[in-house]
């Protein structure tokens, strides 16, 4: 048996439904019922999800605030007073910036922009800046992606006679700032239908309010499309016709910022929302992580190619010394994870001198992916003898209820279940990380530290097909709430497999139905070639997609996890080098037994062979068979008693092989017999020599024959004469105990050491009676 790397979780849905949605959209079961899954269970939505493209936009009148602040940026732009836009550091900060410093532009606008630096003004709105607007004359700022929860900012602008306007997309604190307008589809009392916009979702809607449609510009879309991906909000409803329009934008082409963020981010392939979310927006993000978010900011806002290829450049530099920095925080609270999680801790709080507070998060995100438990990374900085942290969680583990426990040791936190910050003094770290792991040791149980994989359904190899795959295809773009489908393949056995690229890192199969085949990729998981055995029955769970190569178009299954649910039955009967094969295996749990002292000496292995006695207890789940027993029954009580073994590794060695010498028939003891009764005496080795040479016999045949006709009584032995008893008892051959142990120990070999190894497998489970393993919960 070989466990997955995740718990696989089925996701139930009506099938009723399933089948009413399939047959009045003509679509497949399986589409049918990706879209039930994810709450769509009538046609008339189905069919606006299907084709997102094809619907309209929500009238941005129906959200609280647009129209006051709709009408107040007309009339600064009637009055030439500046407006200011304050934006964030982060992808959808910054596209909400720009969307909106390019529709005031167009409007005629005189604008400018501000967004905070993360090292030295912290998030959102502030003070000062609002104080520096006001000696440069700004008369009316306006938010993105930012200042629902920034009252300060907002009251200081009121005091200096500047009108404040909020666009934000964040939770409304139940203590709103005062402000001249607030657009936030999140307002208890905001009528707008849809609820899940990101920052940049908002501007554009703003946008869309301010500007005619003849100089409204489809580009700010595509801005719309990379911060909403970025920022993770629900892709669904407005959030994805945002999403799809966008990206059609970016493939055609756009504007010169964006065009040279592509061309480092996918270089000349189509962009999708894999490529913005884990390509375009880390770059975006590295300015304000790295250094200062106006870069990533002046090459949305440019126009020129030149200068925008300079300035993805710059970005381009920024993102690889990110990921350098990255790289290395997370080596080094790998070293100090791994002893917290070998002594137990269920949650990890991890600290280094003076790591980059810009990156710290997505290390602390690395760690959570290695061991699946929260982890709390922190930057000390020994001069002022504070720390700073980064946190992020897992489903079960509400991380903002467990600083809130572990307040007492620290200065402040806020975030919230996943994803939090945190800051305390350095000599409080030893306290804080024990009471933060008595927290997670009450809330987290071992089940909770296995991650969880959902898949979307189970698919047999003979259901999958390109047009399939092309039909699945129209649930894109994929996303939050709308997740790329996850599908679980039911086992079925191997037709090939093996280890491919250039350090063997990556497994490749073929999975064999009863009409079709299926192609796998696992990147990364080339390490499991040595875990499967040929003749298992390999279940799956991964990405469909299709492998298009010199014209030809082939399903293809991207392998996220593997299991195989039956016991495991590996053949090392002819294996080379068995010695270090068996070294590998010993270093797991892993008990190597022998029925024979001489295999024990054989082998000369360093560690501990169990040599076989009824009754021997296997502790481990893996079972190294080294050779065969006397008897079958005991091989056979061996399995039934040690149950729980569900990995057998077969050498089976012998030091004499028996099969391919035969074994005396009948009429081969009828004319031996017939030669003593005819030369009554005779020197026994000269004799078995003469015979040997003259009917081309074994020796060992010969000499085993003599032994049968000695334990029957037929002759005697005495100083290397035999001589025949007259008139001895009749008995069979089979009551000769040689002549039964040598039948039996050749019909053994025929079956452990010479039969397929599948037929082997099927005889053990004979005895272990395995039952097969729910892949539903």
């Amino acid at each position: 048996m070989l466990e997955s790397k995740n718990h696989w979780i089925v996701k139930k849905v009506d099938e009723e439904k399933v089948q009413r949605l399939s047959e009045s959209l003509h679509i497949s079961v399986i589409t049918a019922r990706l879209l039930v899954a994810r709450g769509i269970e009538d046609a008339v939505p189905a069919e606006r999800f299907l084709h997102c493209s094809e619907t309209e936009f929500y009238d941005s009148t129906k959200m609280k605030g647009m129209n006051e602040a709709s009408a107040r940026i007309r009339e600064a732009v009637s009055n030439n007073e500046p407006i200011r836009v304050f934006g964030d550091y982060d992808a959808d900060g910054v596209t909400s910036t720009a969307i909106l410093v390019r529709a005031l532009r167009a409007i005629g606008a005189q604008v400018s922009s501000y967004i905070p630096n993360r090292f030295k003004n912290g998030y959102g709105p502030n003070v000062e800046a609002v104080e520096q607007a006001k000696k440069d004359g700004v008369r009316l700022i306006i938010t993105v992606d930012s200042g629902i929860a920034a009252r300060e900012p907002a009251e200081r602008a009121g005091l200096l006679g500047i009108d404040y306007i909020v666009t934000d997309h964040h939770e409304p604190p139940e203590l709103l700032p005062e402000a001249y307008a607030i657009l936030n589809p999140k307002q208890m009392d905001c009528s707008y239908p849809f609820k899940g916009l990101s920052g940049a979702g908002v501007a554009l809607k703003l946008a869309q309010k301010i500007c005619s449609p003849e100089n409204f510009d489809e580009n700010w879309v595509a801005l719309a499309a990379v911060g909403t991906i970025a920022d993770l909000v629900p892709l669904v409803d407005e959030n994805r016709l945002i999403a799809t329009r966008g990206l059609i934008k970016i493939n055609e082409g756009s504007l010169a910022g964006i065009n040279a963020l592509k061309a480092k981010a996918s270089g000349t392939g189509p962009v999708d929302s894999d490529v913005i979310g884990f390509q375009m927006a880390p770059r975006l993000n590295a300015a304000g992580r790295m250094d200062d978010a106006q870069i990533a900011l002046d090459l949305l806002l440019s126009d020129d190619p030149d200068e925008s290829a300079m300035a993805a450049e710059q970005l381009e530099s920024l993102n690889q010394e990110r990921r350098s920095i990255v790289d290395r925080i997370a080596k080094e609270a790998d070293e100090q994870a791994a002893g917290y999680v070998r002594r137990g801790d269920k949650a990890l709080v991890l600290t280094g001198k003076n790591w980059h507070q810009g990156v710290i998060g997505i290390a602390a995100s690395k760690i959570v992916g290695k061991y699946y438990r929260p982890v709390i990374i922190l930057s000390v900085d020994e001069e002022t003898g504070v720390a700073k942290g980064s946190g992020r969680s897992i489903d079960g583990f509400d991380l903002y209820q467990g600083l809130q426990d572990s307040s007492d040791h620290l200065i402040q936190f806020g975030g919230h279940k996943m994803a939090a910050g945190l800051t305390l003094a350095s000599s409080n770290i030893d306290a804080f990380r024990d009471a933060f792991n008595a927290v997670a040791d009450r809330s987290l149980n071992a089940q909770d530290l296995i991650p969880r994989m959902v898949c979307d359904g189970v698919s047999s190899v003979d259901e999958i097909s390109v047009e399939l795959i092309d039909e699945l295809s129209r649930l894109a773009p994929f996303g939050t709430d709308n997740p790329r489908p996850i599908f679980q393949i039911e086992k079925a056995p191997l037709s090939k497999f093996g280890a491919v690229g250039r350090d063997s890192s990556h497994l490749k199969l073929t999975f064999k139905g009863q009409d079709k085949e299926l192609d796998a990729i696992g990147f990364g998981f080339g390490e499991w070639l040595n875990l499967i055995s040929p003749i298992d029955h390999v279940a799956a769970v991964g990405e469909l997609t299709i492998n298009e190569w010199n014209g030809f178009r082939k399903p293809q299954l991207l392998i996220r996890d593997l299991r195989v649910e039956d016991i495991q039955v590996y053949d090392w009967r002819s294996l080379k080098a068995i010695r270090e094969k068996i070294d590998q295996v010993a270093e797991n749990s892993v008990t190597l037994l022998a029925f024979h002292q001489e295999t024990i000496e054989h082998f000369q292995f360093g560690g501990a062979i169990t040599n076989y006695e009824p009754g021997v207890v296997i502790h481990d789940h893996a079972l190294v068979l080294l050779d065969l027993p006397d008897e079958e029954s005991q091989l056979a009580r061996l399995i039934e008693e040690n149950a729980h073994v569900n990995q057998f590794y077969c050498v089976f060695y012998h030091a004499n092989d028996h099969y391919f010498s035969a074994f005396p028939a009948r009429e081969h003891f009828v004319w031996y017999y017939a030669l003593i009764r005819q030369r009554h005496s005779f020197d026994l080795n000269a004799m078995i020599r003469q015979i040997a040479g003259y009917k081309g016999w074994s020796e060992h045949s010969i000499s085993l024959m003599t032994q049968v006709f000695f334990e029957l009584g037929f002759v005697k032995i005495e100083k290397g004469v035999l001589t025949e008893i007259p008139s001895p008892v009749k008995a069979p051959l089979t009551a000769s105990e040689t002549y039964q142990r040598e039948k039996d120990q050749r019909e053994l070999e025929a079956r452990f050491c010479y039969s397929p190894i599948a037929e082997i497998k099927a005889w053990m489970l004979k005895y272990l009676e395995k039952e097969p393993v729910s892949s539903d919960e």
